[in-house]
């Protein structure tokens, strides 16, 4: 209902994007599988060290789950975490980001509030940013993290193109194209553009 309220998902994709925040076994496996330390040669082994800092920065259009596909990586492996919801869904980030602060130790998730600006500090801030929204933001996020070699994770908006072979059941194609076009009123990085 919070989503639904806040940013106009559709109360069944607000439930179906609920029960995939509360369902992460699968990615947590995969996180923990990847975060294994990896024997190369007899003498040589890869391990993987924290960061330090993760800021994330989340879009309004799966204003929980999202949050969720950044911080839980960051926060597997051995990171402090800073949330910044999108400033059109503040409450859907503010309720995961307390979702995790009662499940953690205290002080390893943080949350900020705020528009653009106040997401332009945070990436400034921290030791590794991940961010999920548009290329432009993306694209000044690149720029600035590039100045101190700050590692960042951005996924970005496309132009998403549906491909229909001459095999295809075209009755399915058709449903296809309408259905993922239009899911999240056709607000979703792979969505069915063209």
């Amino acid at each position: 209902a919070l989503m639904t309220k806040e940013m106009g998902k559709l109360a069944s994709e607000a439930k179906e994007e609920a029960e995939g925040v509360v369902d992460k076994d699968e990615l947590l496996n995969l996180i923990e599988s990847a975060n294994e330390d990896v024997k190369i040669s007899e003498n040589a082994v890869i391990t993987r060290e924290p960061h330090g800092v993760v800021g994330v920065l989340a879009p309004w259009n799966f204003p929980c789950d999202e949050i969720l596909l950044l911080a839980l990586p960051a926060l597997a492996a051995g990171n402090g975490v800073v949330v910044k919801p999108s400033e059109v869904a503040p409450m859907c980030g503010a309720a995961v980001v307390d979702g995790l602060r009662k499940a953690l130790p205290p002080g390893l998730v943080g949350l900020l509030q705020g528009d653009g600006a106040v997401g332009a500090l945070l990436v400034e801030q921290v030791d590794m940013i991940g961010m999920t929204g548009s290329s432009a933001t993306g694209k000044k996020i690149l720029e600035s993290s590039a100045k101190h070699l700050k590692r960042c994770v951005l996924e970005l908006g496309g132009k998403d193109p549906m491909v229909v072979l001459d095999s295809a059941d075209l009755d399915k194609a058709a449903k296809d194209a309408v259905e993922f076009s239009v899911m999240n009123c056709g607000q979703v990085c792979c969505a069915i553009e063209r």
